[in-house]
């Protein structure tokens, strides 16, 4: 009999945790509706900001193809018997300037993208911007942009 009433309690809170589950399902923080957060936008306005930010992506893949070209150049000056400082310096002075292009890029473009809204949209847009990687979660800690390149990963203690 004590088994029956286990399996029973068990089976009630299976159920329970189950029908929780898809109470909050699609929502998301504190049970928020991700959908009404987000500016309604335009077909104009959305195709706008798509092919610019298409067109961002295919700048950027570039630059960080040259990037990564330019960073193992850097590795083989550095790793020679008697390393060449002037060509060092040289080599790190090459990878900022793809850097600032980098920067400079994404910065135009994300006035463009604020160009295409309205007022009220912009203000939805930058308050949410804003709030963008505020907060680092542990799960985030060991991801490349929050790491320098090439330095080793975070190692868990025991």
């Amino acid at each position: 009999m004590k088994k029956v009433y286990i399996t029973l309690i068990m089976l009630v809170i299976a159920v329970a945790g189950v029908a929780q589950q898809r109470q909050i399902q699609g929502r998301g923080y504190m049970g928020a509706n991700p959908k009404a957060l987000e500016p309604v936008l335009t077909t104009e306005q959305s195709e706008a900001i798509v092919s610019l930010r298409n067109e961002l992506k295919k700048d950027l893949l570039q630059i960080n193809n040259q990037l990564a070209e330019k960073r193992a150049q850097l590795k083989t000056l550095q790793q020679t018997e008697k390393p060449n400082l002037k060509a060092i310096d040289s080599k790190i002075d090459e990878i900022t300037d793809l850097q600032n292009k980098k920067m400079k890029l994404a910065a135009r473009t994300e006035a463009k993208v604020r160009e295409n809204l309205t007022e009220e949209q912009r203000l939805q847009y930058d308050l949410r911007k804003g709030k963008r990687g505020q907060r680092l979660h542990m799960s985030q800690m060991n991801r490349v942009p929050y790491r320098m390149e090439g330095a080793p990963r975070m190692k868990k203690l025991d």
